[in-house]
């Protein structure tokens, strides 16, 4: 048995002060001013709110921190088991969002973590390491007359490029421990793993809401600029609630095409195309959310990591208590045309493997990959602070051969303001 054993580090009791110092000054709060808790955490980070006011409207503080532990079990492609138990802190987050000059919005998300401790040779940092988000934005359907648009909204900076259900929602509410590899595969991540630079125009006409960005693979801590490769994106997204009478009814298609040499910094590992159809689907307590897509890997340095691949996600849900107890679970497969097409996430098996240079998954890539996942939820103040857990089983091969099959367990701590 390969196993690596870790202590907790001492931020973990400080999270779970905070935590604690929360819960009891929550009643507080409440008796202060009559509100629920979980409407005083909504609120707490608006500093100033004043739409007559002028030239700021709104400004708002942003912050999140997640902590998680995990704990893996599997074999490798020679049969030989390991196990390995992590913790880090997952996200932390701040920034500052608001309105201004009555027609703009501004964000600003900086990832203040980047905790690497668990690798070989890593360690965990704090700082600014880079954007999550740095935009402004303009609405024209406030300042002009935009005809049969409800809104059209103009922004540039950095942004997220949506494309799985997983993606269409913050890592803040998102619905299990880790995004599954398939989501993240499609995700126009930077090369650092943040979002990237972007202009784009965004607008709803009645069910129907469409987005167009042009997106930039140029990478910098700050904002970044428009050297390298370029991506083009479009989605479309409709809403049809109205026609089955159910709580929610989406249909969401999204699409795009990176135009990009091999020597430029590009996004999504390089993707050169990708197209997703999500649909959402949600009655009283019960949601079933999927993904369906293609892509095709573009250009790498190693022709096995190329070709096309493809892949579903599918996300049933349901409230054991409204708000506030929810089990989730999720199957994933995906697969490709080359024998290294795809690739298990970071964490929780690559994690593993890389603390025994014996053990060979192969790096995590492979041509086809199932798992299963199935998690409890307890939202203590709805997603402002909640904690997860989640158990996920994973099968990964290539060319018919077996290269990791195993578990993982993992929590997470998560809060929100």
């Amino acid at each position: 048995m390969h196993a690596s054993s870790r202590k907790t580090k001492p931020i973990f009791v400080l999270s779970l002060s905070l935590v604690s110092a929360s819960l009891s000054l929550s009643p507080k709060i409440l008796q202060a001013d009559g509100s629920s808790i979980q409407d005083t955490l909504k609120s707490l980070p608006t500093l100033y709110q004043n739409s007559e006011g002028y030239p700021i409207q709104r400004f708002k503080l942003y912050f999140a921190y997640m902590h998680q532990w995990g704990y893996v079990s599997g074999d490798d492609r020679n049969g030989e088991d390991f196990d390995d138990g992590s913790e880090e802190v997952r996200r932390l987050w701040a920034g500052i969002e608001g309105d201004l000059l009555n027609y703009f919005g501004f964000k600003a998300v900086s990832q203040l973590s980047n905790d690497r401790h668990n690798f070989p040779g890593g360690e965990r940092q704090f700082g600014h390491e880079t954007f999550r988000s740095a935009n402004l934005t303009f609405r024209a359907h406030q300042a002009f007359d935009t005809g049969s648009f409800d809104s059209l909204t103009l922004g540039y900076g950095r942004r997220s490029g949506r494309m799985a259900d997983e993606w269409q929602r913050s890592a803040t509410h998102i619905n299990t421990l880790e995004r599954s590899a398939f989501s993240n595969k499609l995700w126009l991540s930077d090369e650092e793993n943040g979002n990237p630079l972007a202009a784009w125009i965004k607008g709803d006409n009645g069910r129907h809401t469409f987005d167009f960005a042009l997106f930039s693979g140029t990478y910098d801590d700050w904002i970044g600029g428009w050297n390298d490769s370029l991506t083009y994106y479009l989605s479309w997204e409709g809403d049809f609630q109205d026609l089955t009478n159910l709580d929610t009814t989406d249909i969401w298609f999204s699409y795009y095409f990176q135009d990009a040499d091999l020597g430029d910094e590009r996004l999504a590992k390089g993707n050169e195309w990708a197209g997703s159809l999500v649909s959402r689907w949600g009655n009283n307590d019960w949601d079933f959310h999927s993904t369906l897509a293609f892509g095709k890997n573009g250009r790498q340095t190693d022709s096995d990591r190329e070709g096309h691949f493809w892949g579903l996600v599918l996300q049933p849900m349901y409230w054991l208590h409204t708000d506030k107890q929810r089990i989730v679970a999720r199957y994933q497969f995906q697969a490709s045309e080359q024998p290294e097409g795809i690739r298990l996430n970071s964490r929780y098996a690559r994690l593993g493997a890389a603390q025994d240079v014996t053990i060979d998954i192969n790096s995590g890539r492979g041509d086809s990959h199932h798992s299963l996942y199935l998690g409890y939820n307890y939202h203590i103040f709805g997603d402002h602070l909640k904690i997860i857990f989640g158990f996920e089983w994973e099968s990964l091969k290539s060319n018919g051969e077996t290269l990791f099959k195993g578990w993982s367990l993992g929590s997470s701590l998560r809060i929100f303001l």
